[in-house]
């Protein structure tokens, strides 16, 4: 039997050289969300988080966006390749 997991994923835009800070932030910040590139030489990344705590990923990223220029949300995404 397949378990299915549930997620939302956001997908945000975040300068190349800031994308290791970005993820530690958001780690640092009680992992609301997992960071995971795109693609390897792009800016996007996803970030995927349970229903529960994907309405708190937005305020932070509000304050994220505060200290980090660069920094853009572009939109849910309803499906995604995890590689």
């Amino acid at each position: 039997m397949k378990k299915e997991v549930r997620a939302r994923v956001l997908l945000v835009k975040v300068p190349k050289r800031l994308i290791g800070l970005f993820s530690a932030i958001v780690d640092g910040a009680g992992r609301r969300a997992i960071v995971r590139t795109k693609e390897r030489s792009s800016e996007e990344v996803y970030l995927i988080a349970t229903p529960d705590t994907f309405e708190e990923l937005l305020p932070l990223l509000d304050n994220i966006k505060k200290h980090i220029e660069g920094v853009e949300v572009l939109g849910e995404v309803e499906e995604f390749d995890v590689g």
